[in-house]
């Protein structure tokens, strides 16, 4: 794992392959200099029949878990975070037999699809909630998925937050999603598999390696700390993507410590509020990377969690030649990202 360490220039052209996945990346900086380069964010309402706010609980469906006040019932006020199964779910719960066709196969699409309302009041920006808030939605988090992997149902879970309409969110009151399946998701298992030749080949973890590269070159740090690096990757497909992993190499989220999990929320949260306060990125995704359950540490697989501001949106060339297009060097989006 060597590259170029000169930082390039504000005009320069150039092409970064991701060393996982292969996709290439155009940073083409005058880009950005287009009118309307950057998308302006969609102011949203929150409705005063809001579904997800405390005395609601009503109109939702039946919790699955919750973070109450002591001594309050299910499915009634009292909670700081709680976790319902989606109205509108893009999986379904009973299981069906798999469909071979010529040059096609298909199954039922089941499995788990979950929101996690973050706050019981009517909040729209997740970095408006208090630091003890935000850590009860990660705890809730690892709580959530330790359930599911007992259960032995499902192969893999993905966390996902969609903030803002640019971002894909239907309804603004803050709230995240989660989705059990019973395949694994092409992105991890392609991570998961890179990583375990990685680790037979070179016989350490390669995200071990792509860390300990990140701390030596410095230019991509946005925050560091004895247990965590908080990075915009070498080959950033979106203006001012952040990438959030912890130094040693652990596949499983639902396995982090309560220290771990208490610095991978501190560290989201300071992340969001540096986009937020130098380029008013209100509207982001950010998605958890963990390996499948039935995976172990031998993979060298990570666990990490991936932010992606909504500063623009995908086009042609994105949609049909699976390459993509970034005005922002992520050299430059770290130096800004520090400097707040």
């Amino acid at each position: 794992m060597t590259e170029d360490v000169s930082t390039p220039s504000a005009e320069h052209h150039e092409v970064r392959y991701d060393p996982i996945h292969g996709w290439p990346v155009i940073f083409a900086p005058p880009r950005a200099k287009r009118p309307n380069s950057i998308l302006s964010p969609t102011a949203q309402s929150i409705p005063d029949s809001n579904p997800f706010a405390e005395h609601n609980e009503y109109l939702t469906t039946r919790e699955s878990y919750a973070d109450r006040q002591p001594d309050t019932k299910p499915n009634t006020p009292g909670w700081h975070v709680r976790i319902i199964p989606n109205k509108y779910p893009v999986l379904s719960a009973p299981a069906g037999e798999l469909i071979d066709e010529e040059l096609r196969t298909r199954n039922e699409a089941t499995g788990c699809h979950e929101v996690i309302v973050e706050s019981p009041h009517p909040v729209a920006n997740v970095c408006d909630l208090s630091d003890d808030q935000f850590l009860r939605i990660f705890l809730s988090y690892r709580a959530r998925l330790k359930v599911i992997a007992n259960e032995q149902r499902y192969a893999h879970v993905t966390i996902f937050k969609n903030q803002g309409r640019a971002a894909g969110a239907s309804q603004p009151h803050v709230h995240s999603q989660l989705m059990a399946t019973s395949f694994v998701p092409p992105m991890v298992s392609t991570e998961v598999e890179y990583s375990r030749r990685y680790q037979l080949h070179m016989g350490c973890s390669y995200f071990q390696e792509l860390i300990k590269q990140e701390i030596q070159l410095g230019t991509r740090i946005v925050l560091q700390t004895d247990a965590f690096s908080v990075f915009c990757p070498y080959a950033s497909r979106f203006a001012f993507e952040v990438h959030l992993l912890p130094l040693q190499p652990q596949p499983h989220f639902h396995l982090a410590t309560d220290h771990e999990v208490r610095e991978a929320a501190h560290l989201m949260k300071q992340t969001l509020v540096r986009l937020q306060k130098s380029i008013g990125a209100t509207e982001f995704n950010y998605i958890l990377h963990t390996a499948p359950f039935a995976d172990d540490s031998s993979s060298g697989f990570c666990w990490h969690w991936e932010i992606y501001p909504r500063l623009s949106g995908i086009a042609g060339w994105e949609l049909g030649q699976g390459s993509y297009v970034n005005p922002i060097y992520p050299e430059f989006a770290a130096e800004t990202l520090v400097s707040v």
